[in-house]
């Protein structure tokens, strides 16, 4: 044995070097074009401005009216819009069709769900826990897991969820 390194085999699917390797091309370098805004306020001096600020003038700026009341917006001129509208209601009226008749409301499926999702559940734990009589471990895990789900399901079916 000789204790020249060894070279690692050559994959299948590397080529054989043909030649001197080629030089690689200069990297290229690339940054962000300068930006340039179009400045729509003119540029205002901090220390150009009127002075102090006195809190009495601005409790009467305040109170004193801005603007003084204008007189309300013309109503808009008839049209064949309102023509054609106004006629749609007349027809609705006569036909009735603007009464609000309140619904009975529909009744509630929960309590039903909750009963046969219970039974349903409670089965499973309880068959569990009957299944498995030979160690009391899994007697008191399947008890446990039926009070559990009892609690979990009362609360979420009667006080989480709304009516549906």
């Amino acid at each position: 044995m000789s204790d020249a390194p060894r070279k690692p085999p050559k994959l299948a699917s590397e080529p054989a070097p043909t030649g001197p390797a080629e030089p690689e091309p200069p990297r290229r370098d690339f940054h962000f074009k300068p930006t340039e805004f179009e400045r729509a306020n003119p540029k205002v001096d901090a220390t150009s401005g009127p002075g102090p600020i006195d809190v009495a003038q601005l409790y009467r700026a305040a109170n004193s009216p801005a603007h003084p009341p204008t007189a309300p917006a013309a109503a808009p001129a008839e049209n064949d819009v309102h023509t054609i509208l106004r006629a749609n209601h007349a027809a609705n009226e006569a036909k009735g069709l603007n009464e609000v008749v309140p619904q009975k409301p529909r009744p509630s499926q929960r309590k039903r769900d909750y009963w046969l999702l219970l039974i349903a559940g409670n089965l499973l734990f309880g068959g569990f826990a009957l299944l498995t009589r030979g160690n009391p471990m899994t007697l008191v895990f399947g008890f446990s897991g039926m009070v559990f789900f009892t609690v979990g399901l009362t609360w979420i079916m009667w006080g989480v969820m709304d009516k549906y």
